[in-house]
Formats: C-alpha cells, sequence, structure tokens
C-alpha cells in the first residue's frame, strides 16, 4: 500500500493527474477545494474546511473508507477517516490562523492529537499524516511544540516514517517538503507521514524541478 500527503497549492482539479500518477491507496491533500464524494473516478474523496476553494482533502480507494463519528470540526483542518483496518487522521496545521473562525477554533496539531488520541489506538494500524506546518527547528525552550507532537505520537507507536527510514534526525533532514516562496535556497521538511501497525519499506520525496511548476510543496509517499 502506498501513502502520499501533499500541499497542493490550490487548484487540485487542474493537478490531480499528477499526484494520481503516484498511484497512492491513500493522498492527502492540503489547499485544496471542496468537491464532491465521488468526483474522481475511481477513488472516493472526503473534505474539511470553511473556505471551499481551500481546505483539507483526503483520497482513498477503499470502498469501506468514511469519516468517523468523532470528526471535530472545531480542529480545523483534521479529518479523522476510518476503514476496516485503519484510522487516519489527516492533517493541515492552521495553528494561529484557525482563530479567525472563532474562539472555539483550534489549528494545532498538538490538539487534535489530544483529542483523537484515543480514537487513533482502536485500530492495531493507524495513520497520522499531512502538512504540519512545523519543525523541531522552530522549538524554544519554552514552546517545544513539534517535540511534544512527535513525543506524543511515539507514545502510541506512531513513527515519522522518513526519519525511521532515513534516521536523519530531525531537524536536519536531508531533504526538503516545502520550498518558501518556491526558492531551492529556502527548504524545510514540514511534511510528515507516521504510521504504527505497518512495515514501512521506502520513502520517497518528489524532486523540486518536478513538482514547484505545481506548489511550493512536493509530495512524500511511503510504501508499507
Amino acid at each position: 500500500m502506498n501513502i502520499t500527503t501533499w500541499n497542493c497549492n490550490l487548484k487540485l482539479q487542474k493537478k490531480y493527474e499528477h499526484i494520481e500518477s503516484l498511484n497512492s491507496d491513500i493522498t492527502i491533500i492540503q489547499e485544496c477545494e471542496k468537491l464532491k464524494q465521488d468526483y474522481f473516478p475511481g477513488v472516493q474523496y472526503f473534505w474539511t474546511g470553511i473556505d471551499e476553494k481551500k481546505g483539507l482533502g483526503v483520497i482513498i480507494k477503499k470502498d469501506s473508507a468514511k469519516v468517523s463519528s468523532f470528526h471535530n470540526k472545531n480542529l480545523i483542518h483534521f479529518l479523522p477517516i476510518c476503514t476496516d483496518e485503519i484510522n487516519l487522521l489527516g492533517v493541515w496545521a492552521f495553528n494561529h490562523r484557525a482563530k479567525k473562525y472563532g474562539e472555539h477554533a483550534d489549528g494545532k496539531t498538538q490538539e487534535a492529537i489530544k483529542y483523537y488520541y484515543d480514537w487513533l489506538q482502536k485500530t492495531p494500524k493507524s495513520i497520522v499524516a499531512g502538512d504540519f506546518n512545523n519543525s523541531i527547528i522552530w522549538d524554544k525552550p519554552s514552546n517545544k511544540d513539534f517535540y511534544n507532537i512527535n513525543e506524543k505520537l511515539e507514545s502510541i507507536g506512531l513513527t515519522s516514517s522518513y526519519h525511521k527510514v532515513t534516521s536523519d534526525d530531525y531537524g536536519e533532514e536531508k531533504q526538503g517538503t516545502f520550498y518558501h516562496t518556491k526558492n531551492i535556497q529556502k527548504q524545510y521538511h514540514i511534511d510528515y507521514i507516521y504510521t504504527c501497525g505497518m512495515d514501512v519499506k521506502s520513502v520517497n520525496i518528489g524532486l523540486y524541478e518536478d513538482w514547484v511548476q505545481y506548489s511550493d510543496h512536493c509530495p512524500i509517499t511511503v510504501e508499507v
């Protein structure tokens, strides 16, 4: 099974053929528009968000997939999907920006993990994946945000597939997933695929030169 996450930087309809060419069974897409569940042939498309042009989508081939009844829409751009054997939390961390949607809105990954912590353990296999908009390089002594996110996920057996395969240290990744202002000199690793109960066989990050015309992010794909 292949799992991909990609921030498409809007207009997924026009870019779908490029991400579909990766032939993934599960694809988590950020900054995508609201579409019908059966819009793309042969897959299901689930979406959450407030701006219909710019939310979080999950594309999945399994017919048994559905949005979990635990879905908390106050957690902005976090989408829980369950199948017959996997619980998946799609992520597009909106962080402090979520507050523009109201006092009850929260876009922090830490809060989403806290809320879905027990739900993620209800199946032997689980996935937390997407654009975390975060890296340990931005942690501060008074607020170790990414460190705490990673520690909480690891406490229930969820590990970053990229770091498991490459043995790169957090914050010292050899490959970036995001290029600020599409500048190759400003690369950061902020997209992650955490898995539990799965044997990770390989991890691949799309090349800058292949994807920069479509987005400031490159897709990361994990084979399990």
